[in-house]
């Protein structure tokens, strides 16, 4: 500023007048404030980073942390840390005791002094690490040996439970081959031979009506035969492909059946009533073709008989009604040849029908309309098959008051506080999966791991430690033992649910 008082007091000495001068005045003015404003603002630079400096040396100062964290982390002992300042804060997020922290600029001194350097203490962290490390490494051989015992033993159980439960392998097998196995093998042989009566009475009489029941047993023949194929591959064993089995081949192959029941059986017969009806066939020796009707009325009548006990026996075993069986039950085999020979026999009684009215008069177009109605009888049960067992290969529920029931079998546990997302999927002809999230009590939990030790030993361990890494192995310990037991309730649950649903023979549970 005394330099621009100098300036201004030369020009006016000079006596200032024109307008020249005057503009020299205000522009040396004007450079004079620049410098002025330059200076200021490199002094207020200097001053901005001369405060950052020091609030981050504020803020380096005030840094806390925990007990836990200045002994890991600087190797301390808590008599280390017994006579250093501290505070105790409490959490806004958590309903905890309140937590003392230090001061880590009086952490790192204490530090200081009890190693002497920085050196030796990172010396000894890496040291520490590296023992660490070893530790870790063989408790970690050590936990998979255990698992791996676990495992065997579990399994073990499992297979024990799941004999005594649903009996040996080979006896579900005879089961089998006693129960729906029998019926389709029984329906084969009696299917062959009425098909070859059915197919001498349509070569002696020409009548629609009896190629149409020719047609129809040798397509109840073949679909025979595809169940037949399809027990015998169901009761595979699992192997690592299929880990829940082949039950649900069944089901592949009593849709193959609805299927060709459909094209085979409705559509050939269909297609050869619309024929006669065209072209009226002459019909010749009809008290062969009801000789025929007869006997295969006897035979067919024996299947479906056999059939509905067969399909009866498992409604009873499932504790369902005869009808929810036949509509949802688990067995596809069975209800398939009853619904088949159901068809069998009520086309008899068509077939008889067509041929009394055309026989009385002397009209052939009686019978081919009989054929055209055992083609639509046969529609009809393809259809049904087809949308029972593509429903139940999409992945079909039980009923839902077995679920309830058995939900309310498991909440009554005592180690289960509630239990969400229950699915009970039918896998095939025996065998039910089930899947459900469980929120288990961890107080329970933790109780019967306490109910196995002595608390009075325990107590004198507690009160014998004097470090901190004593006080973690014994957590440690117990933590691996608590998860143990909780082990051990899952698999006490599940062998329960097996025995009380005898049905389910894979369980799922998720741990909320």
């Amino acid at each position: 500023m005394s330099l621009r008082v100098r300036c201004c007091c030369t020009l006016l000495w000079r006596g200032v007048a024109n307008h020249s001068l005057r503009s020299e005045v205000r522009k040396a003015s004007r450079l004079l404030n620049a410098r002025s404003i330059s200076l200021g603002a490199a002094n207020g630079c200097e001053g901005a980073h001369a405060q950052a400096s020091e609030i981050h040396h504020v803020h380096w100062q005030n840094t806390f942390v925990t007990a836990s964290r200045a002994m890991n982390d600087y190797m301390l002992d808590s008599e280390d840390l017994a006579d250093l300042p501290y505070r105790t804060f409490r959490s806004a997020y958590q309903d905890k005791r309140a937590t003392s922290y230090y001061l880590k600029s009086d952490v790192e001194q204490r530090a200081l002094e009890v190693w002497g350097s920085w050196q030796v203490l990172e010396h000894e962290l890496e040291r520490r690490r590296k023992e660490l490390e070893e530790q870790e490494r063989r408790r970690r051989g050590l936990s998979a040996l255990i698992a791996h015992l676990k495992k065997k033993q579990k399994d073990e159980h499992r297979e024990t439970a799941d004999v005594e439960a649903f009996g040996k392998r080979e006896e579900r097998v005879k089961q089998v081959l006693r129960g729906s196995a029998k019926v389709v093998f029984y329906a084969i042989a009696s299917n062959f031979a009425v098909m070859l009566f059915k197919a001498a009475a349509y070569w002696y009489t020409g009548s629609a009506a009896m190629l149409s029941e020719a047609v129809h047993s040798l397509v109840d023949l073949l679909n025979q035969s595809l169940l037949a194929f399809g027990i015998a591959k169901s009761i595979r064993e699992p192997d690592p492909n299929h880990p829940y089995g082949f039950s649900r081949a069944r089901y592949v192959y009593s849709l193959i059946s609805g299927v060709g029941i459909f094209f085979l059986g409705a559509g050939a017969t269909c297609y050869h009533g619309f024929t006669a009806l065209l072209h009226p066939p002459t019909l010749e020796s009809l008290s062969l073709a009801f000789s025929v009707l007869a006997a295969s009325l006897v035979v067919e009548g024996g299947t479906l008989w056999f059939a509905f006990k067969q399909v009866q026996r498992s409604a009873r075993e499932n504790g369902v009604c005869f009808k929810d069986y036949v509509l949802k039950g688990r067995d596809p085999t069975a209800v398939a040849v009853l619904m088949e020979d159901s068809a069998a026999v009520a086309g008899v009684f068509i077939a008889a029908a067509s041929l009394c009215l055309a026989h009385h008069t002397g009209s052939p177009v009686y019978d081919a309309i009989g054929s055209i109605g055992i083609g639509g009888l046969l529609g009809v049960v393809a259809l049904f098959l087809i949308q029972r067992n593509s429903s139940a290969l999409v992945g079909r529920s039980i009923p839902h008051e077995r679920v309830r029931e058995i939900t309310e079998l498991l909440e009554s546990d005592r180690m289960i506080r509630s239990i969400h997302d229950v699915k009970a999927t039918d896998l095939g002809a025996d065998t039910v999966r089930f899947k459900g999230e469980v929120n288990f009590d961890g107080r329970e939990v933790a109780r019967a791991h306490v109910d196995q030790l002595d608390l009075v030993d325990i107590l004198k361990d507690v009160q014998s430690f004097t470090s901190v890494a004593e006080v973690e192995e014994f957590l440690l310990e117990h933590g691996e033992k608590v998860v143990d037991t909780l082990g051990s309730e899952v698999d006490r649950i599940e062998k329960r649910l097996k025995k009380k649903a005898p049905e389910i023979r894979h369980v799922d549970l998720e741990i909320l």
